[in-house]
């Protein structure tokens, strides 16, 4: 009886374990929330930018299939003379914890020191095979994009700037400005591929908003030289990993800085 009774309580303890194991995995993310860093994959962003990170311009448009204005919610405007930097934020939007599938932004936090003139916000989901890359809306229905104003006085020349070339494939090689990338090869980031099937291909399928209630975002024009706006995603792929483009309208002095936090947030 001593035999059959230890037997007994022995299943009853490996089926309580079983239940609180299942019902760990069910209600645990809710029950001890982890920190938002653990819940992305690889390293998020902290990096101050100079002048130096910006590669391309001076020129009038950022890449989509046919050139894409930069300036939010404007057409290209061929007076325009933008320099343009590349940052590879190391998270994306949609699933930050492939285990529970749960929904999530990336909130991104800018500090401009010695901002002159305008500098504008954009993103761009990376994708694989024949899938457009995912960026945000330019102009009509649900445009959105950030833009900063500062009032530092104008820098001279911006040395590492070269205007990027519009390719007939529509496929654009950009070199990042960074130095962390998404993989976990720990190979040097250097550059990312941008694809456009067709005409519109890919916007909308992201946005840029100060506030996640109102998830497809708009246009918004500030003089805060630090805050914060969020990447959402509303397609059904936001892309393997986001891209954010920063640009200013103007040589920058030398004492211009950019820092970038980047980080994965909850929004279910």
């Amino acid at each position: 009886m001593k035999l059959l009774s230890r037997v007994v309580l022995a299943c009853l303890l490996f089926g309580c374990f079983l239940v609180g194991m299942g019902a760990l995995e069910m209600f645990g993310p809710a029950l001890f929330p982890q920190p938002v860093r653990d819940e992305t994959p690889g390293a998020l962003l902290d990096e101050v930018f100079t002048k130096a990170g910006f590669l391309y311009g001076p020129q009038s448009w950022r890449p989509g299939y046919d050139p894409i204005g930069i300036s939010p919610g404007k057409e290209v405007a061929e007076g325009d003379a933008w320099y343009l930097m590349f940052i590879d934020l190391n998270t994306t939007p949609v699933s930050g914890n492939p285990n529970v599938k749960q929904l999530g932004s990336v909130r991104i936090r800018y500090n401009f020191t010695e901002l002159s003139g305008r500098a504008a916000f954009h993103v761009y989901g990376l994708t694989t095979g024949t899938t457009a890359t995912r960026t945000n809306r330019q102009i009509g229905t649900k445009n959105c994009g950030f833009m900063v104003t500062g009032t530092a006085p104008e820098g001279g020349v911006m040395p590492a700037a070269t205007p990027l070339t519009f390719p007939s494939s529509h496929q654009y090689r950009i070199t990042l400005s960074n130095s962390l990338f998404s993989d976990t090869d720990n190979l040097t980031a250097g550059t990312c591929s941008f694809r456009f099937i067709q005409p519109g291909a890919g916007q909308g399928a992201l946005h840029l908003t100060p506030n996640l209630s109102q998830p497809m975002g708009g246009i918004t024009e500030t003089t805060d030289q630090g805050g914060i706006f969020y990447v959402t995603a509303t397609g059904a792929n936001a892309g393997n990993n986001l891209i954010l483009l920063a640009a200013v309208d103007r040589p920058q002095p030398d004492g211009f800085a950019l820092r970038v936090r980047s980080e994965f947030v909850r929004t279910t």
